[in-house]
């Protein structure tokens, strides 16, 4: 992170693009860049289970502002658009997003942002809540992130009874 200055020049692009997800489907996703060249490093920023939300769109924005390409995928695209509140709700109504798709969604997401001409091809991966638990999850699972922050993910442990087919291994696990 910067030290700011007061005669730091301040500009950054923010803008919803589309990139690939999990399986080749096409997802939202929320980017923000510092204006120049780079080299940057970058960050993908899970959202939590409230949804893709307004606070997720802040923080991207604000690792943009300390020098990161940030980008905040919608991983609850496959229930539509709508009021985040609305959205995150059917996503709950379905028993939530399958890991394999979080998986891939933040892998993909990943891959966008390490291919861009200003990337240092330093990556991290943050998350809040249940975003926490699917930082974890992916850091365990995938290869290519260099830090992961988990903030107060639940689930990261789970008993036999909590595993189901769309969580069907406790990330935990997945360090052993």
């Amino acid at each position: 992170m910067h030290k700011y200055r007061t005669d730091m020049y301040e500009g950054m692009i923010a803008e919803t693009v589309t990139v690939p997800g999990h399986n080749a489907t096409i997802i939202n996703a929320y980017f923000a860049r510092p204006l120049g060249s780079g080299p940057f490093p970058g960050v993908v920023l899970i959202h939590h289970a409230p949804g893709w939300d307004e606070w997720y769109r802040e923080t991207t924005l604000k690792f943009a502002h300390h020098g990161s390409l940030a980008i905040s995928p919608n991983i609850y695209y496959q229930f539509g658009h709508g009021a985040p509140e609305d959205i995150a709700a059917k996503a709950r109504a379905a028993g939530g997003v399958p890991d394999d798709d979080v998986v891939g969604d933040i892998t993909e997401s990943l891959s966008y942002l390490k291919s861009l001409p200003q990337s240092n091809g330093k990556a991290g991966v943050f998350g809040t809540c249940s975003g926490g638990r699917q930082a974890f999850l992916v850091a365990c699972r995938t290869k290519g992130f260099d830090v992961v922050v988990d903030c107060w993910g639940g689930r990261v442990v789970m008993s036999q009874q909590e595993l189901t087919p769309k969580y069907p291994v406790a990330p935990i696990d997945y360090t052993k």
